[in-house]
Formats: C-alpha cells, sequence, structure tokens
C-alpha cells in the first residue's frame, strides 16, 4: 500500500497549501504514479483523465491547476532552492505539470530507498 502521507507532506514542504486545487490533483497524480510507473509515460491518457473523472472535471482543469500551484510555488524564491535541489536537471523557468509531477516522483522513490509501499 501507498504512504499517502508521505505523498501528501512533500507539497506542503515544498510550499504548495491546501488552497490550491492543483494541491489535490498534485496528490492523485503522484498516487497513480507510485501505483503504475508506467503511468508517468503517458500521463495525458492514464492519469489526468483518471483524475478528471474522480473529481467531476475536465482534463485541462487538472493541468490547469496543478500549473496555477506550480507557478505560485516556482514565483517564491525561498521554496524554489527545494525543488531545484530535487530536481536531477538544471531548472531556468517553472517546469511543466508533467516534468513537475516527474520530479516529485522520482524524489519520493529515491527518498523512501527505491520502495514506497
Amino acid at each position: 500500500m501507498v504512504n499517502t502521507k508521505i505523498i501528501a507532506d512533500l507539497p506542503m514542504e515544498l510550499g504548495i497549501k491546501r488552497t490550491y486545487k492543483g494541491y489535490f490533483f498534485l496528490i492523485a497524480a503522484l498516487e497513480l504514479a507510485i501505483t503504475d510507473q508506467k503511468n508517468l509515460l503517458y500521463m495525458s491518457k492514464s492519469i489526468f483523465p483518471v483524475i478528471a473523472s474522480r473529481y467531476d472535471t475536465t482534463y485541462s482543469c487538472i493541468e490547469r491547476n496543478i500549473r496555477t500551484a506550480i507557478n505560485a510555488y516556482w514565483n517564491s524564491p525561498d521554496h524554489r532552492e527545494k525543488l531545484l535541489a530535487m530536481s536531477p536537471y538544471p531548472l531556468q523557468k517553472a517546469p511543466s505539470v508533467t516534468a513537475f509531477i516527474d520530479i516529485l516522483y522520482w524524489h519520493l522513490k529515491n527518498q523512501e530507498g527505491g520502495s514506497l509501499y
């Protein structure tokens, strides 16, 4: 079973507050990615539609709300440093939604010694 507390705490540690709908969509995306790593390859087909169905909204709404949370986070220099330290590659601008989910996924995976279960 996935340790949902670890997943739910990560965005908060990065400064993404629960006041953003994107926070909850991000948690759901990370849970789906952890459930099956292959979901990372096809987020637009395997992750976003599932979340949209779960929350009775649209794919574009899911992506937009996560992007809003990322941009609010990125515009806070104190918080940005944490993501730069996590990222396996340099970031010159705010990452895309899929890149952000990928970075957080691999951070969680490495943090737990490769096992999130």
